[in-house]
């Protein structure tokens, strides 16, 4: 009969109690809710797609996370091998010059973005001759508790430089188009 009273004694649940001296102690529900939600409020730390370090930026073409040293689009592998593909594609609309899209990171939360793009157009523009008009464009992006800073350089052709303030040819179409369907559905209102 001793043999049998040696047995730790059972918990409601039936399982066996971790320690058979010391009652287990038990969460309030507002304690494990705490819990929980200062797990789910931690970001995940975002690795580069390259090297697994820490990653610094996003790339504004893959979306992918990278560290300073893989940020440039030659060296991560989805641009880079994109760039290799438009390299012959990739060139000023009016002398033909080659130009290469790049972005780079200056600092840990500074990144630089140029597409030598033309933003009225959109067609490819060289930087020496056929730039008219450049400026920057600095986005805020946060991330986790970090906020980064992407500046993207602005570029216009010298056929859309007149038009920048309305976003070059492109602006300069929708603004004719917007302007003749107001005069056009006028002439259908009063036309008896």
């Amino acid at each position: 009969m001793q043999a049998l009273q040696a047995c730790p004694p059972r918990t409601p649940s039936g399982a066996a109690p971790l320690h058979p001296h010391r009652p287990r102690k038990k969460k309030s529900m507002s304690e494990s809710t705490k819990l929980k939600a200062r797990r789910r409020n931690t970001p995940p730390v975002l690795l580069c797609h390259e090297c697994n370090e820490e990653a610094l930026g996003r790339c504004p073409d893959c979306h992918k996370g990278f560290c300073q040293d893989h940020f440039p689009k030659q060296q991560h592998s989805p641009c880079a091998q994109k760039q290799m593909k438009l390299a012959q594609i990739q060139v000023c609309y009016i002398c033909g010059t080659q130009v290469y899209p790049d972005q780079w990171s200056i600092s840990q939360t500074s990144h630089y973005i140029d597409q030598f793009r033309c933003n009225g157009c959109g067609r490819h523009i060289c930087d020496e001759l056929h730039t008219q008009r450049k400026s920057e464009q600095a986005s805020i992006v946060r991330e986790g508790l970090r906020g980064h800073r992407y500046l993207y350089t602005i570029r216009f052709c010298d056929l859309c430089a007149p038009f920048y303030r309305i976003g070059g040819i492109r602006g300069l179409t929708g603004l004719i188009v917007l302007v003749g369907t107001v005069v056009i559905g006028i002439l259908f209102y009063l036309h008896p």
